[in-house]
């Protein structure tokens, strides 16, 4: 499960990359690796959705660790 928390983690930072560049410079990113014509594009940003919706799920539902010293 770990795993799976790094890769969506991950997936939320490249997807507010994303947003930035597209945002800043109208730039797709996403578009111009995948084919801005193709159905990919879509797919990526579907998956991004689902990754931002995991950890937001998972934020709140998990305490933190830390234990002040």
């Amino acid at each position: 499960m770990r795993a799976f928390n790094i890769a969506t983690l991950i997936m939320v930072l490249f997807g507010a990359i994303c947003l930035g560049l597209q945002g800043q410079f109208q730039v797709d990113l996403v578009g111009m690796v995948c084919g801005a014509e193709s159905a990919w594009p879509r797919a990526v940003y579907a998956l991004i959705g689902l990754s931002g919706l995991w950890q937001t799920v998972w934020l709140a539902t998990h305490k933190p660790r830390a234990q002040l010293v």
